[in-house]
């Protein structure tokens, strides 16, 4: 019951400031935030003190956790899988399909460029390693992050998930191209394959 306490606070220090205290306490305590995000305006403007002002808000949030994420790594400098979480958490992790992202970065773990390789369904997304490795070769990078979401909100990989991460580490390892991680990202946590000693 504390952790949902908390996490609840936490919601709604991040809500407050953008919508204001009445609406997101009133949103808070009749859905989570991620129902927030993907609700559709109608049914939320029921909700007192939520207009059209606030539902036009509620559905630019994602950008701007992006942004205030960004903002804290501008130079795109990926040390940990938490700055990969923290970078894309808002970004796909409210996605109802299953969204596949590669990061190509360069010798110095910066990030030179990202491609969606593919978008898939509410349970899977079909990505080849050649789709996933073409991003590296186009940018010369010296290795890869893969991530994708998990609309259920477990991260936890299905066996799909760890079968591709072996094929791609076979591929990429087969081109000189090192595969840092493999990411599962739901909105409010992540799993890593090399955190978990899989890689």
């Amino acid at each position: 019951m504390k952790g949902t306490e908390q996490t609840r606070e936490r919601e709604l220090e991040l809500l407050e400031p953008v919508l204001g205290r009445r609406a997101a306490e009133n949103l808070l305590a009749r859905f989570t935030l991620l129902q927030i995000l993907q609700t559709d305006e109608t049914i939320l403007q029921k909700v007192p003190f939520v207009g059209p002002s606030t539902t036009r808000a509620i559905k630019a949030l994602p950008m701007l956790f992006e942004i205030c994420c960004q903002s804290e790594n501008r130079l795109g400098t990926i040390s940990s899988s938490k700055d990969v979480f923290d970078l894309y958490r808002f970004r796909v992790g409210h996605e109802e399909k299953e969204k596949f992202i590669v990061l190509a970065l360069n010798s110095r773990n910066r990030i030179v460029a990202e491609d969606t390789a593919a978008m898939g369904s509410v349970n899977t997304v079909h990505v080849s390693p050649a789709d996933i490795l073409k991003t590296a070769i186009r940018h010369s990078a010296v290795s890869i992050i893969c991530l994708h979401n998990h609309p259920s909100q477990d991260p936890t990989p299905s066996p799909e998930d760890r079968r591709l991460t072996e094929r791609i580490c076979r591929a990429s390892s087969l081109l000189g191209i090192r595969l840092l991680d493999h990411m599962i990202i739901t909105l409010s946590s992540y799993y890593s394959f090399s955190d978990s000693g899989e890689l």
